[in-house]
């Protein structure tokens, strides 16, 4: 929700991206935007059996049908997000099955360049994904 007056500026890689996709998501026709970053509120924390986690950003897209879908974001590998391989995993798994039972999809964000920029984001991420068995990603974002 908007706030009154300017928003205070993020302060990292992952409030930014929030940021980004807050707008990105609202242009896109998305209503019920909550994202991680200031200004807005808090995604609400997702309950899993293992460990609960919140995601960066979520909202709800109506569809042609007029069913709504839930859009859950998640940063990965990024300044003031998830960077530990096993939290990241632990992450996706949960959200992948949130936005499953939502009839939603995930996005991932991930810097282009990790590891002192030798390695594209997107290729670690696919293989994190691949080693532990996360199925689907609607779509990987890189900045």
């Amino acid at each position: 929700m908007r706030r009154q007056g300017k928003r205070p500026a993020p302060r990292n890689a992952h409030e930014r991206a929030c940021v980004l996709f807050a707008a990105y998501f609202r242009l896109m026709g998305c209503t019920g935007v909550y994202a991680d970053a200031p200004g807005y509120r808090k995604p609400e924390v997702i309950l899993g059996a293992q460990a609960n986690h919140a995601p960066a950003l979520t909202c709800w897209r109506n569809c042609p049908s007029g069913q709504r879908s839930a859009v859950i974001l998640d940063t990965a590998m990024m300044e003031g997000g998830s960077t530990d391989i096993a939290e990241i995993v632990s992450r996706l798994q949960l959200f992948y099955s949130a936005a499953r039972e939502l009839h939603g999809e995930l996005h991932v964000v991930v810097p282009l360049l990790v590891f002192k920029k030798r390695t594209l984001g997107e290729r670690v991420l696919r293989r994190i994904m691949r080693r532990h068995g996360v199925k689907a990603v609607a779509r990987i974002w890189t900045l």
